[in-house]
């Protein structure tokens, strides 16, 4: 440190403050006490506002979401997190999600590798059915690149059909625009299908006819980061009595932590109270089992590879501020200064965040999970893991790399592939297929 300016030295020792000062407040947010967390807030603020940082904008929008959930069941804040398209224009929305697809090394990475995955699942059907459960997330570029894809197949292209799941209709409008010229371009026999809608509220007891699915079509599916949507149950009705305990007992060591002297390192390393083994919601189960109807190929899915689904507030906020810090600096590294980025944090990842930390019962649907839990979901409704062959991986990887960042890895667990910057964990790419098309669905506990 001896090198460094005073002014230099203080803006470390308020960045050092910051990770201590979010525990701090957590802490009396959990207590219930607006004074004590008031105080905390005003001093988190004035340390973010001293550098336009990574940590100082995400520890503002960590603030806000502390504040939100103590004023919560006074003004009823939550009703208004449920979902941003509510509240935001559909343009500021559009953009964002635009933002988000450009500069984001994840999301790209992940359109190649479920692309490369799908493309081996048909290489010899002549009809083909991509349904995109992607929604917010979906992106002209990764159908844009699969036409060309098709368009090389040896031995031709086959007869193409997309249906895409959207909120957006003039996003939906546009983006059959642009598909349906390429391929025309391309000389290929390409349908494009909207479906107007979310994944969580589609009719799962009709999805064949809702996605517009003949029979006899070679059904691929990709959906990127909307599957956890379907984890929702409504758990804030009545809290489990040794919930309560647990959260109270863990209190006092919550406090003494919070106020204690430790770098933001070490804060982040706080010990997690373990939960018990929780049902699937039934969402989930009606999905799966509408899925395997529907007898596809290969379901492709992308997530976010975190626990941000812990019953107790406490643990999702830890998980929460290690997990995020991670993918802040990330987008900083790609782009610091553009009002893209900007964009993407306020008004996607930020919202994000609000609906994890503010948010309970089925209004929390920012349920992130670790690639471990969704494989114990898939096995228990009898659909079976499906490894990505090497030529997925090492064309994901190889996207990841172009980006030239060296905090930006990757890592290979079971077959699947893991994006992460530096130690964290951030994203999956994992492949599913229905255990037995010709069974009847057992029945599974919910």
């Amino acid at each position: 440190m001896h090198g460094l300016c005073a002014h230099e030295q203080g803006t470390v020792d308020d960045l050092a403050q910051l990770g201590p000062a979010l525990y701090e407040c957590m802490a009396h947010v959990i207590e219930g006490s607006f004074e004590k967390t008031d105080r905390s807030l005003r001093k988190i603020r004035k340390l973010a506002s001293l550098v336009d940082g990574p940590l100082q904008r995400l520890s503002m929008i960590i603030a806000d979401s502390l504040a939100r959930r103590l004023l919560c069941p006074i003004q009823g804040f939550a009703a208004a997190l449920i979902d941003p398209s509510r509240y935001l224009e559909q343009a500021c929305l559009r953009s964002a999600r635009e933002n988000f697809a450009s500069i984001s090394p994840y999301l790209s990475t992940g359109f190649v590798t479920i692309n490369r995955a799908m493309l081996e699942q048909v290489q010899d059907q002549k009809v083909v059915r991509i349904v995109d459960l992607s929604c917010s997330t979906t992106h002209p570029w990764q159908w844009l690149k699969i036409l060309h894809d098709f368009h090389g197949r040896p031995g031709g292209p086959p007869e193409l059909r997309l249906t895409v799941v959207h909120e957006d209709s003039e996003f939906l409008d546009n983006m059959q625009a642009l598909l349906c010229r390429q391929a025309a371009n391309l000389k290929l026999c390409f349908y494009f299908d909207k479906v107007i809608g979310k994944l969580e509220t589609l009719d799962f007891s009709n999805l064949r006819e809702i996605l517009k699915i003949n029979f006899g079509e070679a059904v691929v599916i990709s959906c990127a980061l909307q599957m956890h949507r379907l984890l929702a149950v409504d758990d804030s009705v009545s809290r489990d009595g040794i919930a309560q305990l647990q959260q109270m007992a863990n209190m006092a060591r919550l406090k003494q932590m919070a106020c204690s002297a430790c770098s933001p390192a070490s804060t982040l390393n706080y010990p997690q109270t373990p939960s018990p083994q929780r049902q699937i919601p039934s969402l989930l189960v009606s999905f799966l089992s509408a899925i395997r109807a529907l007898e596809p190929k290969i379901i492709v899915m992308m997530e976010q590879d975190a626990d941000h689904n812990a019953p107790l507030f406490h643990d999702r906020f830890t998980k929460t501020v290690d997990y995020y810090a991670a993918l802040f600096d990330s987008l900083n590294a790609v782009d610091s200064a553009s009002p893209q980025r900007a964009r993407v944090e306020r008004v996607l990842l930020g919202e994000e965040i609000k609906n994890i930390l503010v948010c309970e019962g089925v209004q929390r649907l920012e349920r992130h999970e670790k690639l471990s839990q969704w494989e114990m979901h898939m096995q228990r409704c009898e659909v079976d893991h499906v490894p990505l062959s090497f030529e997925a991986i090492r064309e994901g990887k190889e996207r990841l790399m172009s980006y030239g960042l060296k905090q930006c890895k990757s890592d290979e667990d079971n077959a699947d592939l893991l994006l992460c910057w530096g130690a964290t964990r951030l994203y999956s790419i994992s492949a599913w297929r229905p255990h037995s098309s010709n069974a009847a669905p057992n029945k599974v506990a919910v």
